[in-house]
């Protein structure tokens, strides 16, 4: 019984300890929720600033990464456009090559381009008055510019022989009969320009006795000095001679420019020389006028020292007068005439 009764106490302890642990935990769980939601709530609170502050950044960014594309893609256009440009002066300059190429291949081009360099070689160092361009000769033949030297002039014809020329720089070394042949057409092309030069050489219509074969390309008038054509030696020798013989002289743009400025010094010296003569010629002339005055000066001297004497010889006379009044007056009358000697000039011998 009393085993009964210790049982049934302890049973009740355990129901009551169970039901006041039961309710400490749901009272616990109660503030624990809570605290649990405070701080879900604090959580979630933090986030959404955190949220809101990084969804600022990142608009912020992203406006700053829009200007920075924007800046970019104006970069790229203005680049573009540059490339755009330089691509159409490429194309410019490779059109004007082009031009140039079908210029220097035809030979009636390449003449005129020869004289458009030629004029402007002149028009730079000379003054328009001591050149011309397209001379003609009494039988209509024409120059293509001449030089004037006092009262002569000096021929010039511009030459530009480059098809044979080409040919030797562009051909095989190794292949010696092909060069020989361009080699005696390329001499043959030399002399006869330097022959249609020549034929200017007119002294009877007031040229000197030479005259200018201009090469407009400096390139093939240095190998015409140096034997050689591009890396080919040549013989030249027989060329220089031949234009020696016709009186030519081959210039090219470099060799001319210092010509021309010797021409020029010499032209202005010889109008000093003119004008030194011309100021000879002058102070002679006014040596006779002064001379021929000195004759008048004489002659106007003794005729002066004529009427000198003639008024003297009349003064002595008019005084006569008074004396032969006084006499027949007997000498109640006498007028008292007076005059007075005049020295006659002194003229110097």
């Amino acid at each position: 019984m009393e085993y009964l009764l210790i049982i049934i106490v302890l049973v009740g302890s355990l129901f009551g300890l169970y039901f006041f642990i039961k309710k400490q935990i749901e009272n616990n769980s109660q503030e624990s929720k809570k605290q649990i939601e405070s701080k879900l709530d604090s959580l979630v609170d933090a986030f959404k600033l955190e949220s809101a502050k990084n969804l600022a950044d990142q608009i912020k960014d992203s406006k700053q990464d829009q200007k920075n594309m924007s800046d970019t893609l104006e970069n790229v256009t203005r680049e573009l456009q540059k490339i755009k440009g330089t691509n159409e002066q490429v194309l410019t300059f490779a059109n004007q090559m082009k031009t140039l190429e079908k210029i220097l291949g035809n030979q009636k081009q390449r003449g005129i381009l020869g004289e458009i360099q030629l004029e402007n070689l002149l028009s730079n160092v000379l003054p328009p008055e001591l050149f011309q361009m397209e001379y003609s000769f009494n039988n209509n033949e024409a120059v293509d510019a001449i030089i004037k030297v006092g009262e002569f002039i000096i021929p010039i014809d511009a030459k530009f022989s480059l098809d044979n020329y080409n040919k030797m720089i562009e051909s095989d070394e190794t292949d010696a009969d092909r060069l020989n042949d361009l080699e005696k057409k390329f001499k043959n092309d030399i002399k006869n320009r330097i022959d249609e030069t020549s034929k200017y050489i007119r002294p009877n219509e007031g040229t000197l006795d030479y005259a200018y074969m201009f090469i407009p390309a400096d390139g093939l008038y240095q190998d015409l000095l140096n034997n050689k054509v591009g890396s080919l030696k040549i013989n030249q020798r027989d060329l220089v001679s031949y234009a020696y013989e016709k009186k030519v002289m081959i210039v090219s743009p470099m060799s001319l420019f210092p010509m021309l400025q010797v021409t020029t010094k010499a032209l202005n010296n010889m109008k000093v020389e003119e004008s030194v003569q011309q100021i000879q010629m002058n102070i002679e002339k006014l040596g006779n006028h002064l001379k021929a005055y000195q004759t008048y000066h004489e002659k106007l001297g003794n005729s002066l020292s004529t009427v000198v004497n003639h008024y003297n010889f009349s003064s002595k006379e008019y005084k006569k007068i008074d004396k032969d009044i006084t006499k027949l007056t007997s000498n109640r009358v006498n007028i008292g005439i007076e005059s007075e000697t005049l020295e006659r000039p002194l003229i110097e011998d």
